[in-house]
């Protein structure tokens, strides 16, 4: 099939509804394919129910889930089932051979396998502690190299997928399938950002499959609208809420606890739930609902706290119809310093809106 044939089946530009963030993989398809659906039924997959998909900042925002008007509480489970229903539309389209097409629906639901308890907000003290992120942890899950994982590599290699080619592929290290692994546009980042974007009040959008569309079929204006407008809200999403004044500070609150309660962690604790890690870092989940978090906070962090915020920026010199995306989509890191206590009140105002993308300016 050309690729100027492709689209999603049954979608409309503008109908966010048919994309469900919280369940966006249909019943009917699990149960049609007996490998995904082994898979999702694995411990070290049903784990990630218990991963929050934003970490810290999904606590400080929604206290309960999905309590707050306007706001989720989402899951990493929910994003990696996401990512697989992009695959198994792709793969689909192109109508691949049942070995590739097991091998990108089985990379996409996995590779988030190896994320910890409150995921990036508490990941550097198990890399600095016990030597161990995401990328390692999800090659041990994989290979059967930890208990969680040893039924997710009995299924995989049930069904014969090609294991060592399937951790390359989740690594980006293989540049096939439109690049929708290794590049800069990729089922993982346009799932992910346009989940978060539902997550307060960011204004509508269109859902992850329209991305795709646009991205492979590349044949007209609106495709490079569509694209680059995608790109600009992962800038967005980056200064708005994950390198935001909260997103840093819900962060840092968690990464102070884990090293204030080291004597209470060990590295089998990155392969837990969060309620158990909760258990270990007493008093962590109780700061992060707080109504008053933010002047809390300022107790177990210093006065300023530097870090690299990301920018994702549009070379439009690059040619979007010729595929040049590792040189139209790029990012540039920023050094920059916090001041706790001086964004305590901003931060205070916008949690209490629920309002994610309108308290700091662009």
């Amino acid at each position: 099939m050309s690729v100027a044939q492709f689209s999603f089946s049954n979608f409309v530009l503008g109908d966010p509804p048919l994309y469900k963030f919280s369940a966006p993989v249909e019943m009917q398809t699990l149960v049609e394919d007996p490998l995904l659906s082994e898979l999702v039924q694995t411990d070290a997959f049903q784990r990630l129910g218990s991963v929050r998909f934003l970490g810290g900042i999904d606590y400080l925002f929604v206290r309960n889930p999905n309590g707050a008007p306007g706001n989720t509480r989402y899951t990493r489970l929910q994003h990696s089932l996401g990512v697989a229903r992009l695959a198994l539309g792709y793969s689909s389209v192109f109508e691949l051979p049942p070995t590739d097409r097991q091998l990108i629906v089985a990379a996409a639901l996995l590779h988030d396998i190896g994320h910890a308890p409150l995921s990036h907000s508490i990941e550097p003290v198990f890399r600095e502690c016990f030597e161990i992120d995401h990328h390692d942890a999800t090659r041990d899950i994989i290979f059967g190299h930890v208990e969680i994982g040893r039924s997710v590599y009995k299924t995989l290699q049930n069904y014969s997928v090609d294991i060592d080619r399937l951790t390359a592929l989740v690594s980006g290290k293989i540049t096939e399938f439109h690049g929708f692994f290794s590049g800069p546009i990729n089922f993982d980042t346009i799932e992910g950002i346009l989940r978060t974007r539902t997550f307060g009040n960011a204004p509508n959008t269109f859902a992850p499959d329209v991305v795709v569309d646009a991205s492979i079929n590349r044949s007209s204006a609106i495709h490079q609208e569509i694209v680059d407008q995608f790109w600009s809200y992962k800038d967005q999403v980056y200064r708005h809420v994950i390198n935001s004044s909260f997103g840093v500070l819900a962060d840092q609150a968690c990464q102070a606890f884990a090293r204030h309660n080291l004597k209470n962690l060990e590295a089998a604790d990155y392969f837990t739930s969060e309620e158990a890690l909760f258990k270990k870092l007493p008093g962590l989940r109780q700061l992060l609902t707080s109504p008053n978090f933010s002047f809390e906070v300022s107790e177990y962090l210093p006065e300023t706290i530097d870090y690299a915020a990301r920018r994702f920026l549009i070379n439009r010199a690059a040619d979007f119809f010729l595929r040049e995306d590792s040189s139209r989509y790029f990012q540039i890191k920023e050094r920059t310093s916090l001041s706790v206590r001086g964004h305590a009140i901003k931060i205070a105002a916008a949690r209490k809106r629920g309002d994610l993308f309108g308290y700091e300016s662009d």
